[in-house]
This record gives C-alpha cells, sequence and structure tokens, in this order.
C-alpha cells in the first residue's frame, strides 16, 4: 500500500498532551475529543497513565480478560476503552499516542488508515535507529516483536485510532494482571511470550525521556504525513464536556457494561511431539461466541523465519473456533511463505489436540479438567470402553512393601488405592506400572489379550515425553494428569524412569471419578445395561 507524504498536507494537526491522568480521566478525555472533533481537529494527542492500570477493549468482559484478584491486590486500576481490540497493560512509563478528526478529511478505508498510521508511528520509530514496521492486525513491530498495539473508533462521523508505545519492560506485570493464553505462568512461558513483545528500553539500551520520546514522535509523524502539528489547548467546551462524562465513565454501568461468564471463556491447550520439536498450542476460547479470543505456540520446535509463528498467533485471534476455518488459516499461511521446520500438517494436528478438548467440554468437564486428560489415538470419549486402568507407582505410599509391585491391597494410605476401588466399581483391571519399559511390556501384554482400550493416570510432562510411544502403541487411552510436583518437576526424571523415584505424587481422584462417570454412564458397572 502507497501512501504519499503530502497526503494530507492541507491539514493542520493541533497537538495536545495531557501528561499523566488516572484511566476514568483518559478514557474520559477520549469521548470528549471524539465528540468535539469534527469542530477542533484534527487531534494528535500523547496521554499517560498514573497509576498503572489494565484497559478492556469496548466489547470485552472485566471477568473474562483481568485477574481481577491480582489487580486487586496490587492496586491495578480497571477500565474500558471506548475502542475495540483486546486487553492491554499501562504503566506510568509508557506513552499513548492518538490520532483524532473528522472522517471526510481522510478519505481511507479504516485498515487503509491504520496502515497509514501505523506506518507514520514506525517512520518517528526509525528515526531513532530503531527498525519498526507496521504489520496487519494493526500492531507495530521491531523485527517480529510488538512494541505498540492500536485500535480505533468511528463517532457520528468522527473517528479516533490510538497506540500504546511500550517503553520499559513491564512483560511480567502484564501477564499477571491479564488473562493471556497460558495457564500456569512459569519463568519458561514467560521468557517464550517475552519473545514475543519489545520495548524501547531493550531496543536502545536505555529509557528515553518522556518528552524526548514524544518530540521524535511528532517529527516523524509531521513528516510521514506531511502536516503541520502545532501546540494547542483544550477549548473550554472540550473540558467541560470531559467533566460532564466523568462520573459516568467511573461508574460500575460503564466499566462493566458487558458481562460474560467467566466459565464462558478460558484457556485449552494441547500437546504435539514432530520431528522438529513439541508444539504446545494455548487459546483462549470463548465458549458461547465459539471465537479464538487469542492462540499462542510455545515448544522447542523449530521453525524459520521464527517471527512466522507470530503472524499465525496473530491471523487466528478473534476468528471463529472452527477446525476447517483454522486448518484453512495455517495452511494459507504456508503456502505462501517458504518455512523451514515444523510443517502446516504439525501445525495442525497440534490445534487438533485442543479440539480435541473442546469435546471434552460438551461431555461436561470444565477447561481446567479437561486440560488435564490426554486422549491417546482418540478424537472423542464416544464408543470409548477401556478394559484397564494403568497407575502410576510414584502415586503409592514412599514406605509402602507394594510401591515398585504391580499389586495393591487398597489399604487407603494412598490415592492409588482409591483408584484401584474405583476399577473394581467400573469393571477394569487395575495395574500398577513400575518403569517405562513396564509400560511398553503392559501394552503388550494387553494387545495379546485383546485389549485395545485403557484409562490411565500421569503426569503432564512423561505423556508430552512419551507422546510418540503413547500413539505408536497401537492402544487408544485416556490420560489423567496427577495433581502435585512430579519427578520431572523435582529434576529427578531418570530414577522414574527406572522406577527408582522415591518421591509421592498424588492421583487426581475427582477428576478421575468425573471421567469415569462420562465414560460408562453410570455410577458403577452394576447400574450399566
Amino acid at each position: 500500500m502507497l501512501i504519499h507524504k503530502n497526503t494530507f498536507k492541507h491539514l493542520n494537526f493541533k497537538l495536545i498532551d495531557t501528561g499523566l491522568h488516572d484511566a476514568t480521566w483518559n478514557i474520559a478525555m477520549d469521548q470528549a475529543l471524539l465528540e468535539k472533533s469534527h469542530i477542533y481537529g484534527p487531534f494528535l494527542r500523547f496521554l499517560s497513565f498514573s497509576p498503572e492500570c489494565v484497559l478492556i477493549g469496548y466489547f470485552q468482559s472485566v471477568n473474562q480478560e483481568i485477574r481481577i484478584d491480582y489487580c486487586e491486590k496490587e492496586k491495578i486500576q480497571v477500565q474500558r476503552r471506548i475502542t475495540g481490540g483486546g486487553a492491554i497493560y499501562f504503566d506510568p512509563s509508557q506513552i499513548g499516542w492518538e490520532i483524532i478528526g473528522r472522517i471526510s478529511d481522510f478519505p481511507y478505508t479504516h485498515k487503509e488508515l491504520s496502515y497509514i498510521f501505523g506506518s507514520a508511528v514506525a517512520y518517528a520509530l526509525s528515526k531513532m535507529g530503531i527498525n519498526a514496521e507496521f504489520r496487519e492486525r494493526n500492531d507495530i513491530e521491531v523485527n517480529g516483536k510488538k512494541i505498540s498495539g492500536m485500535g480505533g473508533v468511528t463517532y457520528e462521523g468522527n473517528f479516533l485510532f490510538q497506540g500504546t508505545l511500550l517503553v520499559k519492560d513491564r512483560i511480567e506485570r502484564m501477564l499477571k494482571s491479564l488473562k493471556v493464553p497460558i495457564e500456569k505462568l512459569k519463568p519458561k512461558e514467560i521468557d517464550s511470550l517475552r519473545e514475543r513483545v519489545t520495548c524501547i528500553e531493550h531496543e536502545l539500551g536505555y529509557v528515553p525521556k518522556r518528552d524526548e520520546l514524544k518530540e521524535i514522535l511528532i517529527s516523524g509523524i509531521s513528516e510521514y504525513l506531511g502536516v503541520n502539528i502545532t501546540p494547542y489547548s483544550i477549548p473550554p467546551d472540550i473540558k467541560k464536556r470531559h467533566k460532564e462524562l466523568l462520573p459516568y465513565f467511573k461508574s460500575e454501568k460503564w466499566v462493566n457494561k458487558i458481562v460474560f461468564r467467566e466459565d464462558e471463556q478460558d484457556v485449552l491447550s494441547g500437546y504435539y511431539r514432530t520431528q522438529n520439536g513439541t508444539i504446545k498450542v494455548s487459546m483462549m476460547i470463548n465458549t458461547r461466541q465459539k471465537m479464538i479470543r487469542n492462540a499462542i505456540f510455545t515448544g522447542d520446535f523449530f521453525l524459520n523465519p521464527r517471527e512466522s509463528i507470530y503472524d499465525i498467533e496473530s491471523l487466528l485471534r478473534n476468528t471463529r473456533f472452527d477446525l476447517k476455518n483454522v486448518e484453512n488459516i495455517v495452511i494459507d499461511y504456508f503456502k505462501r511463505y517458504k518455512l523451514d521446520g515444523i510443517t502446516a500438517t504439525d501445525l495442525i494436528l497440534a490445534i487438533k489436540e485442543v479440539f480435541k478438548k473442546w469435546t471434552l467440554i460438551k461431555d461436561g468437564l470444565t477447561p481446567k479438567e479437561a486440560n488435564d486428560v490426554f486422549m491417546v489415538n482418540l478424537n472423542s470419549l464416544k464408543g470409548f470402553e477401556p478394559k484397564a486402568f494403568l497407575l502410576p507407582y510414584c502415586a503409592k505410599e514412599t514406605s509402602c512393601s507394594l510401591r515398585y509391585k504391580k499389586e495393591c491391597i487398597s489399604c487407603g494410605l494412598c490415592t492409588v488405592g482409591d483408584a484401584y476401588n474405583f476399577s473394581y466399581e467400573y469393571g477394569l483391571r487395575p495395574i500398577t506400572i513400575t518403569t517405562f519399559e513396564d509400560l511398553m511390556e503392559t501394552f503388550e501384554n494387553l494387545k495379546r489379550e485383546g485389549i485395545y482400550e485403557y484409562i490411565g493416570s500421569c503426569c503432564e510432562a512423561f505423556y508430552v515425553k512419551h507422546q510418540d510411544d503413547f500413539n505408536q502403541s497401537g492402544l487408544s487411552g485416556v490420560l489423567i494428569n496427577i495433581e502435585n510436583a512430579t519427578c520431572y518437576d523435582l529434576d529427578k526424571a531418570k530414577e522414574a524412569y527406572i522406577g527408582k523415584f522415591e518421591s509421592k505424587t498424588n492421583l487426581n481422584l475427582s477428576l478421575i471419578k468425573k471421567v469415569l462417570k462420562l465414560i460408562f454412564k453410570k455410577e458403577t458397572k452394576g447400574a450399566r445395561k
């Protein structure tokens, strides 16, 4: 898209810098300027927020997008923007920029204006030595990493485009404030997400003063758009309108204007091992709207160029949660670009693991419960009839004489005994697995007996590491994650592999019981038809 620098040379932009204010003050000023911009505009406004805050998009629900308990504890303000898009975190170091004007003065489509204004800001950053460029889906990026997000809104012939410029590294604070598609926020997960975002501090090696940043932005935007930008004082009638708007934007009626049930949106995740590493897919799914609100791919997989995965994440954001739709997006991207590493098929197979979790939710599990269930050579529980229950020895008491044996006397001292009792209720054969080799041998023994379906329990890390072995066993299974620290968490995987892990884990009995009920439809074997 080619836009000449002198496109808007007939316009004189009025510069307003409202400095540091709280979230309510800033949002009310957005609305006041938007309402009056056909009289006084166009405006170039700079704004910052103090205290720190999180801002949800106009069409979002606070309880679905924000970690409310964390924000309350940390005294982080929560507000709703007048623009659409996703939730964002703002701290006093960040600088917001806005272009507000009359639509008739800017004869372009919304998409074209996004490109024009985004490119103008990117051009300004390039004057600082930052290799920034506008990317579709309204982001300004530096070498594939997001440094500024954008959004816009129209109102009675006027428009407002706005963006946030990340200045300091506040990624951990941001992730803890917002419900991103990562369930546990482990250090590795945070580091992975940090690879998707950058800031002025990282790019320049220091934090420029706010005035310095502002002057460079003014110069770059003016030069790129071919316009004059002159300082301007807010007119009295805009100040009056702003004062009138403050009570409404402060009210619960505005902040919680849209409320969706919290359980209607959550993260679903799945894993897939490829020759080029393991892919973990985490998707924030709105179950009412059947929409992918956000998607993140993490893991030790290889893909070059690396930023390609961020493009795919962006393309999946706010799209229909429909497998065919997702497949088309991924296949089309891989057709358009020459990539090395994982293939479109690999990525689709990883995504299909998320759709498996969706079938579990439709069966009655919560998203959290579904994420703790792994289906092997199955797409749903329909028609699944297990005959054996495979249990890990590490969940037995460390002092138990049968800890490393395949039997259990259900003495009541550990969760394995309870699982054995569940097995007897549902007519399953309980088997304690003592080593990895024992698991492989058990699979062969079951097949010799004509048993091809089983239920079991193991930790997520074990399942991911041995996903190929489970898939290639020729058996179908449902595995339920254990509850507490595992040998992988404790760096004892080698000991566990050979059956010498000395710590004790706990089975997730409540989830095991719920899954058994879903599979067998009735409480006990005797009640089954």
